[in-house]
């Protein structure tokens, strides 16, 4: 690796260039955020005199980049997103040279990043551990049996609780599989792809722009839960080409989605106590690895 690189100038060729996590460029949002966490882990997480320490910036480890965004940030969901920014940094970094990247740090130096169960992932906060595959289970279980309210029917929950659940009904934990409630709530009802027995949709991705949007895998139970959802979509307002809707026809907000979730397992006895902290981090980041698409 050449550590003559300007460590401003490196930070900024990889945000210059396309978005590991999507087909398109970096959001403003994320150009904002990313940009100083990424340049204070270089120069101060991993810094020796302002520049990249060539032991700590080869062979990062989770450890080093939890005791960093821990000083780094107060609230929970900015140190989230300043680890986020490292892992995307990272995988830039590993890219090989034949496939257009710069080559600098071993492959698979972003995965290794991540925090396993068991740490202190996140903030440790209740309701932000992972979901353990039984508690998958017990989700999708209560999302099968969810009565609905008033003003609220059983499918459009049930779709979204499959939707949150998308890699671990595949059983594994892939970026591709992986769906958070930005994403699913800004899907649209034009994004549906069918292959054969293959579904697939055009969903934005973390930290893109607003126009990037990748292919992802749907599986076929969410799938069924989607169709059974939409003769009961409203659309009482013009149609906005929202997949998910409130009861006014109105494009659903992440936040909705959220307590939704927290409703649908509060109906169930082993995640009732769970429910008014249950967090879509828990969810998304749950192990999916011993559930059998």
């Amino acid at each position: 690796m050449d550590l003559e690189h300007d460590v401003a100038g490196l930070v900024e060729e990889w945000l210059a260039g396309p978005n590991s996590e999507a087909n398109g460029r970096f959001g403003y949002q994320a150009l904002e955020h990313y940009r100083p966490a990424v340049l204070h882990w270089l120069t101060v997480g991993c810094g020796l005199e302002g520049r990249p320490d060539p032991d700590l910036y080869l062979r990062p480890t989770p450890t080093a980049l939890q005791d960093w965004a821990i000083d780094y940030a107060t609230a929970a969901r900015s140190r989230d997103a300043a680890c986020g920014a490292v892992r995307s940094f990272y995988r830039w970094a590993q890219t090989p040279a034949a496939a257009g990247g710069p080559d600098l740090v071993p492959a698979g130096t972003a995965k290794s990043l991540q925090f396993q169960r068991g740490g202190n992932f996140a903030a440790g906060l209740p309701g932000r551990e992972p979901l353990p595959p039984d508690q998958c289970r017990w989700l999708a279980q209560a999302a099968d049996r969810y009565p609905g309210t008033r003003r609220e029917g059983p499918h459009r929950a049930r779709a979204l609780v499959y939707l949150c659940l998308n890699h671990y009904l595949w059983g594994r934990h892939g970026d591709a599989d992986v769906l958070r409630p930005g994403q699913i709530t800004a899907m649209r009802l034009s994004g549906r792809h069918q292959e054969q027995h293959r579904t697939t949709w055009d969903v934005p991705q973390k930290n893109a722009a607003s126009d990037a949007t990748r292919l992802q895998p749907v599986h076929h139970d969410a799938v069924r839960a989607i169709d059974e959802y939409l003769p009961h979509r409203a659309g009482a307002l013009p149609d906005n080409g929202y997949l998910f809707t409130t009861v006014n026809g109105r494009p659903l907000e992440p936040q909705s989605l959220i307590r939704i979730l927290r409703a649908v397992a509060a109906t169930h006895p082993d995640l009732e106590e769970l429910a008014p902290k249950l967090s879509a981090d828990a969810v998304t980041h749950s192990p999916a690895a011993q559930h059998p698409a």
